[in-house]
């Protein structure tokens, strides 16, 4: 009977310690295979998800667009050439900014703002927003949304679409985007001061830009280089019937600052704008003559 009772608590431990047993071997070929899964991930899923991870960490999401606005990919405006036969611009120097005219955007006269080097947005400015077209989440200071929308359905219509890329921008990020320009320059080789004067050309800090006051639009089309497009042969010719006007002209960069940009349209009410279109005026030129 004693022989009977080891025996089975023998068997019994035999039993638990190939239990255990089994129990750590499982254990480690589960841990080889996720190892060996982990080593041979494919490179496409990698890139996958690190895409993911890179829109998950935007400042701010973007709407999707509706299929009307995507007929075809929209690139971001290029740099013109810095080379044209236009006068160079004239850089704006510290003291500009140092000394700059603070403007009143609510004033009776507010679609002819005038925001640049020497003229200030007041601290903490932002107007009242609005998206400039249904789908999408650019958005323009609400009072000028609805002459942008006339223009977008009348150009849809001439089988132009004039797509929005760059309404209103923060102070902020206008800063964060003023500073990378300067970084790039100063990459190049450029002074701090000559990296800050010619990307002064391009954009301007924050408070001295028209993209904080809201009434401006950056508007893209399926090229790259806007200039030659038809969209941007439809905004020469009728622009003006609802108040936009080509806010940096090629042969006016003397007088406005900055380097061409044919893809940026101010906002400055259809009378201001039909009389700048008829005398060839940039707005400097017309409110110094007005």
């Amino acid at each position: 009977m004693k022989k009977k009772v080891r025996l089975k608590k023998t068997v019994k431990r035999k039993f638990l310690l190939f239990v255990i047993l089994a129990v750590i071997m499982t254990g480690l070929i589960v841990g080889e295979l996720t190892i060996g899964q982990r080593e041979v991930k494919d490179p496409a899923v990698e890139r996958l998800e690190a895409k993911i991870s890179e829109t998950t960490t935007q400042e701010e999401p973007q709407e999707e667009t509706t299929e009307e606005e995507t007929t075809a990919e929209t690139t971001a405006p290029e740099p013109v050439p810095e080379t044209t036969a236009s006068a160079p611009p004239v850089t704006a120097s510290a003291a500009d900014f140092n000394n700059p005219q603070t403007v009143d955007p609510s004033s009776g006269n507010w679609e002819l703002t005038l925001v640049n080097a020497g003229h200030k947005l007041p601290d903490g400015y932002v107007p009242s927003l609005a998206n400039a077209i249904s789908g999408s989440s650019v958005q323009l200071d609400s009072r000028v949304v609805k002459a942008y929308q006339e223009m977008y359905d009348a150009a849809k219509k001439d089988g132009c679409v004039l797509t929005p890329y760059a309404g209103y921008c923060s102070v902020s990020r206008q800063n964060d985007n003023y500073n990378r320009k300067v970084s790039y320059y100063k990459n190049q080789g450029l002074s701090d001061d000559d990296a800050a004067a010619k990307a002064r050309t391009f954009i301007l800090p924050g408070g001295y830009s028209e993209q904080n006051l809201g009434l401006s639009m950056d508007i893209v089309s399926a090229s790259s280089d806007f200039a030659s497009t038809k969209e941007f042969s439809w905004l020469v010719k009728n622009a003006q019937d609802y108040g936009f006007i080509l806010r940096y002209p090629e042969n006016k960069t003397d007088k406005t600052g900055m380097n061409y940009q044919p893809w940026h349209w101010r906002y400055v009410g259809k009378e201001a704008a039909k009389a700048m279109n008829k005398s060839g005026l940039c707005l400097e030129e017309y409110l110094k003559a007005a």
